[in-house]
């Protein structure tokens, strides 16, 4: 701005400096600008937020939408069948397919190596940072080998289905060296991922329904990325979008990192969709996004690439029909307008729906059910086909969080890696396991087996699965729940046993000894410590 006073600015001054501002915003990108940093609140992510669209290169005019409402049909699905891509290889002679043999046709020997280096390479950089005290466990350090890493994950993963209070608990009886990459957030991570979703696909492929969506992993340690968002289960977070289908196999992945390109006239979340479905494009695939993606423009996109696309919308979205968006409906109505391949229907029932489809018209379809008067229940065939598919980011968070072995840590990428490892890899191996076998397992049964067969512990004779079931269900060692917020302590059963049995201690004098603790066995009714509990079971 110029030094001269605003007071003396004549009307050819306030041109001139108007003129000169508009200029200087012209090629301004607050993506560019290092000191544009999103906070938790302020994130193009977040699902109540709607972000603008690009230009496109056809403007969509009202006098476009058409009345008359025809049924669509799908693109010709011109992709292979959903199934393995190759045979599953079967380490031992049985000739019987087991958990392992799959979960290891993911995480293969390339993944395995490179988790190793990037160990032993921390390792050593720890060794080398300074001197290293006797009793300090790195002076007894020794290089991780394959073997030995498959241990860990099975012992990691065991502990998803038997829960100690704390890590070191498992092992009890009685950074990386890589240069900082400061223009790649992820460069920690994306090695372990890329090689997991590699291996992921070059074994199966997915059939000709895709859905995409988020899910949360939980964090809430400093972190640029990090995500609020409410309506998650994990409120705060890292966001991970996935490409599912609907029974719940993770097919791509990727994480939300603040920065990235969009694509074209596509919106950053029309670019997510592409980025993760594109080498699925081409093939008359289905595509099922919620309100946070769907756009008319990534609809024009998608159906460039024969593929169709079916999700809800938000109503301020652009090149919408005004009539169908300010239309005032009734339980039961529907409006919708077509425009050649795409189809924008709002329909009320409890609330407005409003949806787009590019296979669809305004039919309605008999969903089997009855209300309370006896009439049959009809709703529009594209809610419905939106609704039996939709479920396949949830259906994947959900078994994701059974018997995970997530813990807490201030490090974001080991929360990462554990998600990929125990989370998408263990669920995706079980959907190819069961689809390949006759009797399907359950993912307890699943994670079982498969921890076992790493641990080399495969419970052979039937009875002691049974003992070994029995004992896991019944006795265990836990913590007390809180009273008004506080935690319980008591005195260790066996310890106190241990000093009364030596005869030299009072009752009285013991119970003052004996170690506090917070967990118990409820099936024993006592408190115990760590070291009393292994050795009393």
């Amino acid at each position: 701005m110029s030094s001269k006073s605003h007071n003396n600015l004549n009307v050819d001054d306030i041109e001139r400096e108007l003129e000169n501002s508009d200029t200087e915003f012209e090629n301004y990108d607050s993506d560019s600008d290092p000191e544009y940093l999103m906070s938790d609140g302020e994130s193009d992510s977040n699902d109540e937020e709607v972000v603008a669209h690009g230009d496109p290169v056809i403007d969509f005019l009202e006098e476009d939408w058409s009345n008359t409402v025809l049924n669509l049909r799908r693109v010709d699905f011109t992709g292979k069948s959903a199934g393995l891509l190759h045979e599953i290889v079967i380490e031992d002679s049985t000739n019987i397919l087991k958990p392992i043999d799959v979960f290891f046709s993911i995480i293969d020997n390339d993944i395995l190596l490179l988790m190793c280096n990037e160990t032993n390479r921390y390792a050593h950089q720890r060794l080398n940072s300074g001197p290293v005290r006797r009793s300090s466990r790195m002076s007894r350090w020794k290089d991780v080998d394959i073997d030995e890493m498959k241990k860990f994950l099975g012992v990691l993963m065991f502990s998803g289905v038997v829960v100690f209070p704390t890590y070191e608990s498992y092992w009890k009886k009685d950074n990386n060296n890589i240069a900082r990459d400061n223009t790649d957030r992820l460069y920690k991570i994306e090695p372990l991922m890329d090689m997991i979703f590699q291996k992921t696909q070059n074994l199966y492929t997915p059939g000709d329904t895709l859905v995409v969506d988020e899910s949360m992993i939980a964090f809430r340690g400093r972190l640029l990325f990090r995500q609020y968002n409410p309506s998650k289960s994990h409120k705060y977070g890292i966001k991970m979008y996935k490409l599912c289908t609907p029974e719940g196999f993770t097919w791509a992945s990727s994480i939300y990192c603040g920065t990235g390109p969009t694509l074209g006239t596509l919106d950053k979340p029309g670019t997510v969709v592409v980025n993760l479905a594109d080498s699925l494009l081409d093939e008359g695939r289905l595509i099922i996004t919620d309100n946070f993606y769907t756009s008319v423009p990534l609809a024009e996109y998608l159906y460039g690439r024969k593929t169709d696309l079916c999700g809800t919308l938000r109503k301020n979205r652009k090149w919408l029909p005004v009539d169908v968006k300010d239309k005032k409906l009734k339980k039961g109505q529907v409006i919708a307008r077509q425009k050649e391949f795409i189809t924008i229907l709002k329909w009320h029932d409890k609330r407005d729906v409003l949806i787009l489809s590019t296979c669809h018209g305004d039919q309605f379809q008999n969903t089997g059910k009855t209300d309370r008067k006896g009439n049959t229940i009809t709703k529009p065939k594209m809610i419905l086909d939106y609704n039996n598919t939709k479920q396949g980011i949830d259906v994947s968070d959900q078994l994701s969080s059974y018997y995970n072995p997530q813990r807490k840590s201030l490090v974001w990428y080991k929360k990462v890696a554990m998600e990929l490892l125990f989370g998408i890899t263990v669920v995706n191996s079980m959907i190819i396991f069961n689809k390949q076998v006759n009797k399907k397992l359950t993912l307890l049964s699943f994670t079982e087996s498969l921890s076992r067969s790493i641990l080399c512990t495969e419970v052979t004779d039937k009875s002691e699965s049974v003992n070994i079931q029995k004992n896991i269900s019944m006795h265990f060692l836990e913590q007390f729940d809180r009273q008004n917020g506080k935690m319980q302590r008591k005195r260790c059963h066996g310890c106190y046993s241990s000093l009364r049995e030596d005869g030299q201690l009072s009752a009285e004098e013991a119970g003052k000894k004996a170690k506090k603790v917070n967990t118990h066995c409820k099936v024993c009714g006592h408190a115990y410590c760590l070291i009393c509990y292994n050795k009393i079971h």
